[in-house]
């Protein structure tokens, strides 16, 4: 599975994964068949409830299409880059400066799709020589495709390995998040590799700030950070 590097506005670089076209083939045949069964399911209850003789043929057209033109663009927008199949595959639609793509972004992408539609095999082919695997929606809008099922690894997770005997020095840090938590370790881990002190000094900042604290004088600003996240995992292992 090929990766895709992303820059965060903290100049951190983030690796994830991006979506195979098998899966994005997937994904779209699962919605396709959520969509089926959903206008299964509505035609059914509107025959049943005799509504469908009192409407006109257009209009209980434009009824029935009104679902399917707001399912890709406004259901992805809410639910953060995901449909039904992409939330089953685990896959989600990412700008590729990291922002949230926005309505308009979704918009693009699905008018697009409407004419990739009837040439199938030249999307699949942008995607599969794409870089990014982008199909023309995607470079139209500025995204990317990304799996977020993947191999978690120790140096990856909120988790420091930490001494049996240790003994935690801020207990402020039992206000952070999980969240929280791998965001520092994601922003120090790549300032300390690019000896970034700019960047450790604004994180401690922020840190002190969040915690309602002052780092010790004295302690580095590698140190008081590495503290915070070993304190972090401490209490999380009591709990």
């Amino acid at each position: 599975m090929s990766e895709f590097k992303i820059q965060t506005a903290q100049n951190v670089t983030l690796e994830q994964n991006l979506a195979g076209i098998g899966h994005r083939i997937g994904a779209f045949l699962l919605d396709l068949l959520f969509l089926f069964l959903f206008y299964w399911l509505l035609i059914k209850a509107l025959e049943k409830s005799g509504i469908v003789d009192n409407f006109q043929t257009w209009a209980f057209v434009s009824i029935l299409m009104l679902p399917y033109f707001l399912y890709y663009p406004v259901l992805q927008y809410w639910n953060n880059g995901q449909t039904v199949g992409k939330m089953i595959l685990k896959l989600r639609v990412v700008k590729i400066d990291n922002s949230h793509p926005s309505i308009g972004d979704f918009l693009i992408r699905w008018i697009i799709r409407l004419f990739e539609i009837n040439t199938v095999p030249v999307a699949i082919i942008f995607v599969l020589i794409n870089e990014r695997k982008q199909r023309l929606g995607d470079m139209a809008a500025g995204t990317t495709v990304v799996a977020e099922k993947q191999k978690v690894r120790l140096t990856h997770s909120i988790f420091e390995e930490i001494d049996k005997e240790y003994q935690a020095t801020f207990p402020q840090v039992i206000s952070l998040t999980d969240s929280d938590a791998q965001l520092i370790k994601t922003v120090y881990r790549e300032a300390k590799q690019r000896h970034n002190k700019k960047v450790l000094k604004e994180l401690s900042e922020k840190i002190e700030q969040l915690l309602e604290m002052q780092r010790p004088k004295g302690m580095s600003y590698v140190k008081f950070i590495s503290t915070i996240l070993k304190d972090f995992n401490y209490y999380a292992n009591l709990q």
